[in-house]
Order: C-alpha cells, then structure tokens, then sequence
C-alpha cells in the first residue's frame, strides 16, 4: 500500500526504529525488497534513481513499482532518489511517486535553497512529499563520484530546514555512497545535535557495510531513514554468481533471477531486523 515518507518517519522516530531506504535496478532487486518488506511485516522505501530508471525504462520503472506498491499489504513509499535532473523529479511527482529527493548538495547554499523550494511547491501542490541534503555525502552516488565536503553544519542545517519546509532532511555525518575506502567513523554527536534542533526527520545515506551496530546507535540518537543501495547489488551479483556456479550449463533466466531475488531478500531483512522495523508495519 502507498504510504506516506514524513509520517512513516514519525512513527518510526517515536518508535526508536528506521524505516530501510532501499534502491533497485531492476526486477529481482526490487521483488526481493518487497518480499522481505511483507514476511517482516515491515514498512519499506523503495527508491529508485536517474540512471537506474533509464537502464530500466522509465515508463517501465513507474508501471511495475507503481504497480507493486499499491497491490503489497504493508507501507511502501515510492522515492525518487537522489534526483540531479530538475524535470525528471517533477516526472515522478507527476506519476504519482510518494516522495521525491533533490540533491543540489555540491551546490552553493543559496542555490541549493532556491532549487529545494522550487521542487517542494511543485510536489505539495500534488501531494508529495521532498527530502533534501545538506552537507555532501560523497562517494559513488548512481553515476557520479564525488569527495565529501565535510560534515553537515549545524546552522546551515537549521537554516535550510527552516527555508526549504521539506519533509525530510538528509545530513553528511561521516557516511559514504558506494564501497568504503577508508575507516567509517559516524558523528554520533553531530547527529545528536542536529536532533535537538530540528524537529523534521533526519536521514542517513550512504550506510552500506557500515557496521550494524553504528546503525542502530544512529538511530537510537534520531535517525529514522536510512538508505542502502551497494549491499543489495552485492547480493543480487551473489545470488547470481551462485546459481551459476550450481548450474554451469544454466540458461534460465527465470530459476537464476529467483536465486538473486532470494538473496536479495536475505539482506534486506538482515537490514529491517538492525533497524528494527519488522512487525511495524
């Protein structure tokens, strides 16, 4: 069923949980999040990014995930996720996405402010509902590399939310799209801080192979969305490099697309089980 991101955030904040953020390139990817979502009971983020979409289709892309969220039986957001392409966001605002992300964060402020108010009247006029970044989360984000720029500041942070009126508000507290090169060390009191401060719902990207543990502090100090899109490639690459090795002769797609679904699944529950959102759909 469609649901609503900021009010799932909220539940989610006074529950002391998170509700996953998952990202799919394709089918399997995308069968295997909402099987875990309904065997855990669990509400779900199903996101989708620019260049995810167009390998997929984008007309396709909205007619299968459009499909699914409304015919599964626990709450599935549909997100467009980190959107660089101002008409593309307002396509899926259109096409009835629930919620929407622009990333203008390597940006001046200013122009990230401007852009994010442009995208926020666009989308409440319709119903949906917009998360921003302040702060750059670097990394390996769909096609793009970039180096962060540090960590989110706070008064930026209280500014933005205070000008910008999103839903939701993605910080830069240490985290890193795509494969760690280095030591992960989370600000957990930068997160706590920024808590304290602003009452909209705070996100983490970035937090593939980011030990569980950290996760769940993060949470625990207000986090209540976080993203995670590299482990599931890993594990439907996994699911298929098995299946192969088992059936060197193989060819069908359907029985090695199961396989990926499956072990998709496997870690996307091992993820709603850290966060704790099973049973809370």
């Amino acid at each position: 069923m469609k649901a609503s991101l900021k009010e799932e955030l909220i539940k989610a904040r006074n529950g002391k949980y998170a509700v996953p953020a998952f990202n799919f390139d394709n089918l399997e990817m995308m069968k295997g999040i909402i099987e875990a979502a309904e065997e855990q009971k669990s509400p779900v983020i199903l996101m989708v990014t620019e260049s995810a979409a167009k390998y997929m289709g984008i007309d396709n892309v909205f007619a299968f995930a459009m499909d699914a969220t409304e015919k599964s039986n626990v709450p599935i957001i549909l997100h467009w996720d980190h959107g660089f392409d101002i008409e593309l966001i307002k396509r899926a605002i259109d096409c009835g996405f629930s919620s929407v992300m622009l990333d203008s964060s390597l940006k001046p402020f200013d122009e990230n402010v401007k852009e994010t108010q442009e995208i926020v009247a666009y989308a409440k006029a319709k119903g949906v509902e917009v998360e921003s970044e302040i702060g750059h989360v670097g990394g390996k984000e769909d096609d793009r590399d970039s180096k962060s720029n540090g960590y989110t500041d706070v008064n930026e942070a209280i500014e933005f939310d205070k000008l910008t009126q999103i839903d939701a508000l993605a910080i830069a507290v240490g985290t890193s799209h795509g494969l760690f090169k280095g030591e992960i060390k989370l600000q957990f009191d930068l997160i706590e801080e920024i808590r304290s401060k602003i009452e909209t719902p705070l996100v983490l990207h970035g937090s593939s192979q980011v030990p569980l543990e950290d996760l769940q502090k993060a949470i625990d100090l207000g986090i209540t969305k976080i993203n995670i899109g590299t482990d599931l490639k890993i594990a439907c690459a996994q699911g298929l490099k098995d299946w192969f090795e088992k059936n060197p002769s193989g060819f069908d797609a359907r029985q090695y697309g199961r396989n990926a679904i499956n072990f998709v699944k496997e870690e996307a529950i091992k993820k709603i089980i850290a966060f704790r959102s099973n049973n809370k759909a």
